[in-house]
């Protein structure tokens, strides 16, 4: 299961994860903590269903609230932000997105999803679409897929040190191999919004259907268990 993955890889590190909903209104936390032994490694989650709690809690721009709307790149990351700082954890997962049956629009239609993922001083943030199914559904596509993206953000972050540790190994010519981590971590992949690109955001339409993904439900209790 997704979230059985991501956890083997915050326990191998020793990594803690804290997780801003909005939309899904907590099951992702209750997905993770559905796992034996979350306390070892989940910190803190939060529900902030209206903008208020947005900004009261986890400090998220009201300009960018009011300017971009809640379901928004800024806002996912804004969330995922406050999250990590306030929790003081090494990964955060944010949500927030129209669920429906309402409240969707031609350029936000029920079904649009953006999630933000934190992990160390680098991030992502990406949008999905899932139109056309009913709330219960979209929400669960939402769980699922911010949970790929963690995954996808995770291994692509380490991967970068490591390909930095050798490059840096080859090229050394002595004992001593400084790493220049704060230019190998400034973003996780070419596609990645970096810190200071706050201007002419940019949405990335996917494919996110449940069928073009062939994504596992997210399982019960019993078989998150039995991944561990």
């Amino acid at each position: 299961m997704l979230a059985a993955r991501l956890v083997r890889r915050l326990k191998k590190e020793g990594w803690s994860l804290s997780v801003a909903e909005s939309c899904t209104g907590g099951l992702l936390a209750s997905s993770f903590t559905d796992i034996s032994g979350a306390s070892d490694w989940f910190s803190q989650g939060w529900v902030t269903y209206s903008n208020d709690s947005k900004i009261s809690q986890l400090g998220v721009s009201p300009k960018k609230l009011e300017k971009r709307g809640a379901v928004s790149h800024e806002v996912a990351l804004g969330m995922a932000q406050g999250a990590q700082s306030a929790s003081g954890s090494g990964v955060s997962i944010s949500i927030t997105g129209i669920a429906g049956p309402t409240g969707g629009d031609e350029k936000k239609p029920v079904g649009t999803v953006y999630v933000g993922v934190c992990i160390g001083e680098s991030y992502l943030v990406r949008r999905g679409e899932f139109g056309g199914a009913d709330r219960a559904s979209n929400k669960h596509s939402f769980v699922i897929f911010a949970m790929q993206k963690a995954i996808e953000a995770w291994d692509t972050h380490f991967a970068k040190i490591e390909e930095v540790r050798i490059a840096a190994e080859a090229e050394a010519t002595g004992d001593d191999i400084e790493l220049d981590l704060s230019k190998a971590l400034s973003s996780i992949n070419p596609d990645m919004d970096s810190w200071e690109a706050t201007d002419g955001w940019s949405d990335e339409r996917v494919a996110n259907t449940l069928e073009e993904q062939d994504k596992a439900a997210l399982g019960d209790e019993a078989e998150w268990l039995e991944e561990q």
